[in-house]
């Protein structure tokens, strides 16, 4: 994606998808009081589907691979976020802990009958040997995916696999190697001969743990000032007032337990999406919103732009794709197909480096509401199975290249192309990838020190864009 000065190019696509998101909450709108609603859940037509990172991603994608007239597409170039997964070990065991919340409803709940029934008769299966394992909705996800392309690519994939023709990287995590392995057998037909690579340490293209940076764990919510800020705030706090006055409590429930009724409801409807998961049911629409904008406020300070290397963290993994394609406008041999497979901040180390999601002011734990139609919503951006899809074209008129973000185009250069010649797209960023000084990941040695003044540089930036507004 291209940057025309501060402006963003995504504007168009995040638009529409928030266009979308408004259409799907329709029909829980219609039901709305002055105390936000509360539909039943078990009849409302759309129920809500936008859980930041635990978005299924069938929710959010888009339908725009394709090949234009008169081109051939000569490099395809993936970085892709495992499929749905399943909870981790401790919070498997945790959500265990919804059989005693269930007991708790009481006469007074202001839930219909029917939602009151599906949460009584709630219960979980999972057990410590699902911990993190992909589920059955995620080997579809990636299963899919890797048909659209060789669908839409036939060029490209009707070649047999060798590794000069097709390159992996995975993780060394179970979710990323199983969701690799799929996506191969679905454009190889075949399974994989020997085990995917796996990413070495030294990687700085996708091993970011140098830079502290965990992988898209349920856990790891504490201890970040925004969204610990706004987790204590009157906002979270009336989601979990209404939740207990849902249930028919006279006090008011902790927020950990609204956070594992929450946990519940994402899960279930990641695995299951025509679902009506039963803790859903004490949540309004607007409950999920400001629960969405803790997933927001949590990356876009661990991997977006409100971390100060969060646009840095991502340049080696763009100068390999800047790399990649250029040897190809050069005419030089390369392979057909690259192919990442990690997690959040892999995907969103892509996306912050090219410069998709970003708004003009800062997200804070103070301004939830002024933030209603922001570009950063990892709902939109990084779902279960979230991928940057890059095809480089030999076209009639000359080189062209295009950019993915969950299959939807992403609008480039001041044209807001879809397929935008390449040249302008090389000379953009080889500004940044050209540098090999800077292009690496060895600012992290600093990383402690940079993270404790995160916050005070991005409101210092946000006081500054005030006053030249």
């Amino acid at each position: 994606m291209l940057v025309t000065g501060r402006a963003l190019a995504v504007s168009v696509l995040l638009s529409a998808m928030a266009a979308s998101a408004t259409a799907l909450a329709a029909d829980w709108q219609l039901g709305q009081r002055a105390d936000y609603g509360r539909a039943c859940y078990r009849t409302v037509q759309n129920p809500y589907m936008y859980f930041g990172t635990k978005t299924t991603y069938g929710a959010v994608a888009g339908n725009d691979l394709q090949t234009p007239p008169d081109c051939r597409p000569m490099q395809v170039w993936l970085v892709s976020r495992h499929g749905t997964r399943y909870p981790s070990r401790k919070k498997i065991e945790e959500l265990k802990k919804l059989n005693e919340l269930k007991t708790m409803i009481t006469a007074e709940s202001t839930m219909c009958p029917e939602d009151i029934v599906a949460i009584k008769n709630w219960n979980t299966n999972l057990t410590k040997d699902d911990h993190y394992m992909l589920q059955r909705q995620g080997v579809e996800e990636l299963k899919s995916l890797g048909a659209r392309l060789k669908r839409q690519f036939p060029q490209i994939f009707n070649n047999p696999y060798t590794e000069a023709n097709f390159k992996f990287l995975t993780s060394h995590k179970r979710r990323a190697k199983d969701s690799a392995t799929v996506f191969y057998q679905s454009v190889f037909n075949q399974n994989p001969e020997n085990e995917l690579p796996i990413v070495n340490t030294s990687d700085d293209r996708f091993y970011l743990y140098k830079c502290k940076q965990v992988e898209d764990d349920d856990d790891d919510t504490k201890g970040q000032g925004e969204v610990k800020k706004f987790e204590d705030g009157p906002l979270v706090r009336s989601v979990v007032s209404r939740v207990s006055m849902a249930m028919g409590l006279k006090q008011n429930l902790s927020y950990e337990n609204v956070s594992l009724m929450l946990e519940s409801c994402k899960y279930e409807k990641a695995w299951y999406i025509q679902s009506r998961p039963a803790w859903c049911a004490v949540f309004t629409q607007y409950d999920f919103e400001i629960l969405e904008y803790v997933d927001d406020l949590k990356y876009y300070y661990d991997n977006g732009y409100g971390n100060p290397i969060g646009e840095s963290m991502g340049c080696p993994i763009v100068k390999d794709l800047i790399d990649n394609f250029k040897n190809i406008s050069r005419g030089k041999q390369g392979p057909l197909g690259i192919f990442y497979f990690g997690h959040s901040p892999n995907v969103l180390s892509v996306v912050a480096r090219l410069g998709i999601g970003k708004d003009n002011i800062p997200l804070l734990s103070t301004n939830f509401e002024q933030m209603k139609t922001r570009k950063w919503r990892t709902s939109f951006i990084d779902p279960f199975a979230s991928n940057v899809i890059a095809v480089f074209y030999k076209c009639r008129d000359g080189n062209k290249a295009m950019i993915l973000l969950n299959e939807h185009g992403i609008p480039m250069g001041k044209d807001e192309c879809r397929t935008c010649p390449w040249e302008p797209i090389e000379a953009q960023f080889n500004a940044i990838t050209s540098n090999n000084q800077t292009c690496n990941l060895n600012m992290c040695k600093n990383c402690a020190a940079l993270s404790s003044f995160n916050l005070v540089i991005v409101i210092f930036a946000y006081l500054i864009h005030l006053l030249y507004i």
